[in-house]
């Protein structure tokens, strides 16, 4: 279980799936990635 859907937790997602890991990811919004610095900060 990976816990934030950002950049980072969507690669090792993607890289762990293609290795036969089943993988659920869980994050407080409803959308995986987020642009960085969007938000400002």
């Amino acid at each position: 279980m990976i816990v934030g859907a950002g950049f980072s937790g969507a690669v090792i997602g993607r890289q762990l799936a293609e290795q036969g890991h089943q993988v659920h990811i869980i994050d407080q919004r409803d959308h995986i990635g987020e642009i960085p610095m969007m938000h400002g900060l």
